[in-house]
C-alpha cells in the first residue's frame, strides 16, 4: 500500500462492500412504502381507474388511507404502483407542468396520450441511465379527436394502449378475467366496466395478500374526470371454508 501496488477490487467484492455497509445498488431493492395493483378500464364513453387505498411498508400494510388514483385535469386520471415516493415525486412534476400550462396556454391543457407519452420517455431515460424507477402508472382519459384512451406504462419505458390496463398482481389474476368478459363486437358500456372494476377489486382482496378491501376509482369521461369512492367490497370468505378430512 505504500508504494501504491495494490490490485483493484473486482466488481462482485465492491457489491459485497457495499452490501456490508447497507447501500444497496438495486433499485427495486430500495423501495421503502409501495403500492400494488391499478386496474384500468377503457369503455364507450370514457374511461375508469382504480386502486386500493393501501401503502405497504415491505409487506405490512403500513398506511390504509392513501389515494393511489389522482386526477390530472379535468381530460386526464392516472393510478400510480410499485415505489409510492417516486410516485409523489412524478404527481407534483405533472402538477406544476398542469400549472404552467394553465399560465402561458389558457386553452391547452394536458392530454393523457401527452402524458402517456412523457411517463415512456422518462422512465426509459431513467433506465438508461441505470437510475430505474420502479413504479407502473396508468394513465386513462380523453382525447379531443379519438375519445377515450388508455395506457400502461412500467418502470422500463414499456407503454401498451390497450383497453384494459393492470399492473403488479392483477396481471395474474384480474387482467385475463377482463379479457374473457369482453365484448366481441363492442366496447364496454359503463355499468359493464363498473362492475368489472369491482369483481376485480374483490378478486385482489380475496387472493392478493397486500391488497385491502378500500379502493378509489378515477373516472373521465366527456364531462370531465373526478374520484369517487372510498368503496368497500364485498368481503365473502365462504370461498375458504373446507371440510375436515377425518
Amino acid at each position: 500500500m505504500i508504494n501504491g501496488d495494490h490490485e483493484r477490487a473486482s466488481p462482485e467484492e465492491v457489491a459485497q462492500f457495499l452490501k456490508f455497509i447497507g447501500i444497496n445498488d438495486d433499485p427495486f431493492r430500495q423501495t421503502v412504502t409501495a403500492g400494488g395493483s391499478v386496474i384500468g378500464i377503457r369503455y364507450d364513453q370514457g374511461v375508469l381507474v382504480a386502486a386500493d387505498n393501501c401503502v405497504h411498508l415491505g409487506s405490512t400494510p403500513r398506511f390504509q388511507n392513501v389515494d393511489r388514483v389522482f386526477k390530472i385535469n379535468e381530460q386526464i386520471v392516472m393510478g400510480g404502483g410499485g415505489d409510492f415516493a417516486d410516485i409523489q415525486m412524478y404527481k407534483r412534476m405533472i402538477d406544476a407542468q398542469v400549472i404552467t400550462d394553465r399560465i402561458y396556454q389558457e386553452t391547452n391543457e394536458m392530454k393523457p396520450k401527452t402524458l402517456a407519452g412523457w411517463f415512456r420517455s422518462t422512465t426509459y431515460t431513467r433506465r438508461s441511465s441505470n437510475d430505474l424507477s420502479a413504479v407502473a402508472v396508468v394513465v386513462g382519459g380523453m382525447e379531443p379527436q379519438a375519445g377515450p384512451y388508455l395506457a400502461y406504462i412500467d418502470s422500463r419505458g414499456l407503454i401498451v394502449e390497450d383497453y384494459v390496463a393492470t399492473t403488479d398482481t392483477a396481471q395474474q389474476m384480474v387482467l385475463p378475467m377482463l379479457r374473457d368478459s369482453k365484448p366481441k363486437d363492442r366496447e364496454f358500456t359503463e355499468e359493464e366496466a363498473l362492475a368489472m372494476i369491482r369483481q376485480g377489486m374483490e378478486t385482489l382482496n380475496n387472493r392478493d395478500a397486500r391488497a385491502i378491501p378500500y379502493y378509489t376509482v378515477g373516472v373521465c369521461n366527456a364531462n370531465g374526470s373526478h374520484i369517487e369512492g372510498p368503496y368497500n367490497v364485498s368481503e365473502d370468505w365462504t370461498l375458504a371454508r373446507h371440510n375436515r378430512i377425518h
